[in-house]
């Protein structure tokens, strides 16, 4: 198959799949679901599992994970050439379980988490758990070889560096690629950087109470051409929380909680990162048409899919705890 055939069959099946998941109008679909045994038959028609509601959330988030890597597998096999940073945006499971996986081998847990399959993607040695060097060594995460966390200082801090490792290799990766249309998922990965940043800087000052000098080494110091992608985090540290008129100049001020006539305003970190992910979300579909026939479907397909797969699982335990589908939309502002 010539690459012109072979990106029209990628696009056209990509279409195909988005345009029968929970994405732009059918996330309607949702909101009548109040049990999570719905929402388990509606995703899974043919092999639902009846089981009690407490047993069923802990399946249907593994399993709503598991249909997300499987659709995404389903793609990329049709693709005979697959750059790296695509390896890398399907990797980032792998970067999320390696996170679970420190956080048991530091508190000595008898048993591993569990972690998505990635089929040809996965590097890590899962299965030799509990041991260091046989799940690390031959993979990107050597490193963490001789640096299992003691504490959970220790721990954030690897945390952090697990970020700034990904995030580096998939931006230099992104930067080394030639083809113009790139550009769209380049913004995206851009301001998911610059986001992230911000999140993790006001969590650290917020909650744990890490002074500029301390949050600084954590953020990912990263360059898009002339824009510096931690500044916007660096500048959120010195402003107060509970004065909404010093936000004014914030490049992001529309994704912080409105200050409300009467009522005392204090920053609202979860409400933040609902709309930093609803931003990234409706600028991945805006872009997933872009350039058809180019790199820019697959990188688009694989960020939709895994906003998908986010919010199913928000629902799933919103559900859980007594919320209705509606409810759970609502909060996410996902209807709009």
């Amino acid at each position: 198959m010539n690459s012109t055939a072979e990106r029209a069959y990628i696009y056209s099946k990509a279409c195909g799949i988005i345009g029968k998941s929970f994405v732009g109008p059918r996330i309607r679909r949702l909101q009548d679901i109040t049990r999570l045994s719905d929402l388990d038959r509606l995703l899974f028609p043919n092999s639902y599992e009846d089981l009690p509601e407490r047993e069923l959330l802990i399946r249907l988030e593994k399993r709503i994970i598991a249909r997300t890597t499987d659709q995404i597998s389903l793609l990329l096999k049709t693709q005979q050439s697959i750059p790296q940073f695509i390896g890398l945006l399907v990797r980032s499971y792998e970067y999320a379980d390696v996170k679970l996986l420190v956080s048991a081998l530091m508190d000595k847990r008898g048993l591993p988490p569990s972690h998505a399959d990635l089929g040809r993607f996965t590097t890590v040695h899962f299965y030799k758990y509990p041991d260091p060097k046989a799940l690390f060594t031959g993979t990107d995460f050597e490193w963490l070889i001789d640096n299992i966390p003691d504490n959970q200082s220790a721990n954030m801090q690897i945390q952090a560096e697990l970020d700034r490792r990904y995030y580096t290799q998939l931006w230099n990766e992104l930067c080394h690629i030639s083809d113009p249309n790139i550009r769209f998922i380049k913004e995206i990965i851009a301001d998911e950087i610059e986001l992230k940043n911000i999140l993790w800087a006001l969590r650290l000052n917020y909650y744990y109470h890490f002074d500029k000098t301390s949050i600084e080494p954590l953020l990912l110091d990263l360059y898009d051409r002339k824009r510096s992608l931690v500044k916007a985090a660096l500048e959120c540290i010195d402003k107060p929380v509970d004065q909404y008129s010093a936000w004014a100049s914030f490049k992001y001020i529309s994704l912080l909680n409105p200050e409300e006539a009467g009522t005392f305003w204090r920053i609202n970190i979860p409400h933040i990162q609902r709309k930093a992910a609803l931003l990234l979300y409706k600028k991945t579909r805006a872009y997933f048409h872009r350039s058809p026939f180019s790199l820019n479907t697959t990188a688009c397909f694989i960020r939709l899919k895994q906003f998908e797969e986010e919010l199913l699982i928000s629902l799933a335990e919103g559900i859980s705890l007594g919320l209705s589908g509606r409810d759970v939309l609502s909060m996410l502002e996902v209807l709009q």
